[in-house]
């Protein structure tokens, strides 16, 4: 995986394909934002449906609200 902090702010997180291949033998990714100066930690998953990352969410995080989908591209 790459990491990058652009010089606008922007954060940069490149996955190859081995990411991809852990990603989806249900291996998600964990990482800190510290790094960037955030607070937060970021999640990565990998499911086929919006209904299978949700799967994997409540599997280890319990029940969750409603998945939505993300705006069709402008």
């Amino acid at each position: 995986m790459l990491i990058a902090h652009g010089t606008n702010g922007l954060m940069i997180l490149g996955l190859d394909a081995e990411n991809i291949r852990r990603l989806k033998e249900g291996q998600p990714i964990l990482k800190s934002l510290s790094q960037f100066g955030g607070r937060d930690d970021i999640l990565i998953l990998y499911g086929e449906t919006l209904e299978d990352v949700k799967r994997q969410l409540e599997a280890s995080m319990g029940p969750l609200p409603a998945a939505s989908k993300l705006p069709e591209p402008q």
